[in-house]
């Protein structure tokens, strides 16, 4: 499928030794290197290359009008599901009262926004488990701009997960048996997806 370049970061964390007690450690955690963030013209010049029968300008033309439509939709309250892609939908955070009487929209919502899920049916690309067996995940250019040996890449990681997890949590305490997802306090990349 692809290669996903690792960045190697280093995180003070709390464990819990045998006695129950607390302390603190220091542990390695991987962080996705994102290469650029590809814009309109960028995909429909991608997609031509595929083959695509349709011109770079017709393509950006049907994803224009997608995303107009779209936006049209969500704001009239819709769900927009796009098959093997994902979900698009209206999210809000209101700010509760006592009353039911007294709940304003205009003075309790605090903020409207646009939540996606991730297409997640059985043969899905975007499922976790589905990512995490078919792109290969390198630690490469990482090395070459660190000097510091890499340790492996891609299969490495599909041992790690046959053994039983190598998942951690936003707060660095370790969470076994996921599928291998590193979420950093920080956020270096997508949120942990239960399969």
């Amino acid at each position: 499928m692809g290669e996903i370049q690792i960045q190697k970061i280093q995180r003070t964390v709390q464990v819990k030794d045998g006695d129950n007690k607390r302390k603190k450690v220091q542990k390695t955690y991987g962080k996705i290197i994102y290469r650029k963030t590809l814009s309109l013209d960028d995909m429909a010049e991608h997609i031509m290359k595929h083959g695509s029968v349709y011109t770079e300008d017709v393509v950006i033309g049907v994803i224009t009008k997608l995303k107009s439509c779209m936006q049209e939709m969500l704001a009239d309250g819709h769900k927009v599901k796009l098959d093997g892609i994902g979900t698009l939908y209206p999210t809000l955070t209101s700010e509760g009262v006592e009353d039911a009487k007294d709940y304003s929209p205009s003075e309790n919502v605090t903020r409207v926004g646009i939540a996606f899920l991730a297409d997640q049916s059985r043969k899905s690309m975007y499922k976790a488990r589905y990512m995490r067996d078919t792109v290969n995940l390198s630690t490469k250019l990482y090395s070459e701009l660190t000097g510091e040996e890499s340790g492996g890449s891609g299969n490495e990681n599909q041992n790690q997960n046959e053994n039983g997890g190598g998942s951690q949590n936003q707060g660095g305490n370790e969470n076994q048996g996921g599928g291998g997802t590193t979420n950093p306090p920080s956020g270096g990349g997508g949120g942990n997806e239960n399969d």
